[in-house]
């Protein structure tokens, strides 16, 4: 499992004034991870968080751990 881990980044997503730390293989997968846990920890924003464009999420890579 560890040679998988490796291959995987650390994102920052941050959508509107919340951001999640996500990790996975690609910008992409980052952004729908970060759908899926915005939506779990605001429920009520579910319509807002999935309708809102790819565009609209900022997403920086973390660089090193030890910023967390």
């Amino acid at each position: 499992m560890s040679g998988e881990r490796s291959l995987t980044k650390k994102y920052h997503v941050k959508l509107g004034h919340v951001e999640v730390v996500v990790e996975c293989r690609s910008r992409d997968e980052a952004i729908r991870l970060a759908r899926t846990k915005l939506s779990e920890d605001m429920p009520r924003l579910y319509d807002v968080i999935h309708g809102a464009e790819d565009q609209e999420f900022q997403i920086d890579e973390v660089e090193n751990d030890s910023s967390l």
